[in-house]
């Protein structure tokens, strides 16, 4: 029974909470109750219409993660307070039916620390006007802006879209630093790109050694006020740029493949009915392939076997 409840405090249809001696609340919503909290005996489930949230977990704001949250390509705070001002319903789409859920309240306050959460975390994007935050943390007063709306993550700058050949006006005598990459690649794009997004591309070029850095600049993890210090250059060897991620995907690492597996039984409870599928390769360190043995392709094959024949190394 107590599975059977929790499970729909995951589905949305119960709130469950925790009210201490000292007055204090713990709530769990659209999330897993912590495994101690299972057995307190002070553990309560409410109805959503009764109940208020004491905190708003980060990654329910992004883009699809709440029924009738996101209606387009942006979500205004406004939008977003209204959500969670209380007595809000949602259509949940079953199996030929729509199942009507109730939205709990929760204090604006907790609903910006879950933005700025989201946005350090890289769950969403933030824009307002000129400012542009994306896996970094929001300045003050950018929230107090009407203008501010939050955007799905942006795609994913590839090596070659920070090239001399791509962005020309960036690059001078062979070198470049992260300030000018930004503006050109923003220019390039027609829209203000996050300095977070731009250091991911640069930290990948550097890793992939078409980047290499210039002695005495700023470090690749810096923050925007010191993009301009931190200084780039090709290497002497010139090594051809790493291939764009696939339409529709991204170049993953073996450590974002673990966290991808660890959200299949969520991606499959997301997606149930809907026959979620994904496309897979595997490929070498383009600037390291030349050196990789056969027999270490052939071994990284035949484990690549055990889960389809069609996967292979590149």
């Amino acid at each position: 029974v107590l599975d059977t409840v929790l499970q729909g405090v995951e589905r949305g249809l119960f709130v469950a909470r925790v009210i201490r001696p000292d007055g204090s609340v713990r709530t769990w919503w659209r999330e897993a109750v912590d495994a101690d909290a299972r057995d307190d005996p002070l553990l309560e489930v409410v109805l959503p219409e009764k109940a208020a949230l004491s905190r708003l977990p980060q990654h329910l704001l992004a883009p699809d993660a709440l029924p009738g949250l996101w209606t387009g390509g942006e979500l205004t705070l406004q939008a977003l307070r209204g959500y969670f001002a209380g007595g809000r319903t949602v259509a949940v789409p079953q199996k030929g039916y729509d199942e009507t859920h109730v939205v709990p309240a929760c204090d604006e306050r907790e609903v910006l620390e879950a933005v700025h959460a989201a946005v350090e975390l890289g769950t969403v994007w933030l824009v307002s006007g000129p400012t542009s935050v994306w896996q970094e943390a929001i300045p003050y007063g950018v929230l107090d802006d009407g203008r501010a709306v939050l955007r799905p993550r942006p795609d994913p700058v590839a090596a070659q879209e920070l090239s001399a050949d791509a962005l020309p006006g960036a690059w001078r005598d062979g070198r470049t630093n992260g300030s000018a990459l930004t503006r050109a690649l923003s220019q390039a794009r027609g829209l203000a790109l996050p300095w977070g997004l731009v250091r991911e591309g640069i930290r990948a070029g550097v890793e992939s050694r078409w980047l290499t850095m210039v002695d005495g600049g700023a470090a690749v993890t810096c923050g925007y006020d010191e993009a301009g210090q931190l200084w780039l250059a090709r290497p002497a060897d010139d090594p051809d740029p790493p291939p764009p991620p696939p339409a529709g995907g991204a170049l993953l690492e073996t450590s974002a493949v673990q966290d991808l597996a660890d959200l299949v039984p969520r991606l499959l409870e997301a997606s149930a009915g809907h026959a979620l599928r994904f496309r897979v390769g595997a490929a070498f360190d383009p600037a390291a392939a030349d050196r990789a043995p056969d027999d270490v392709r052939a071994a990284v094959d035949e484990l690549l076997a055990t889960v389809s024949a069609d996967l292979k190394v590149e």
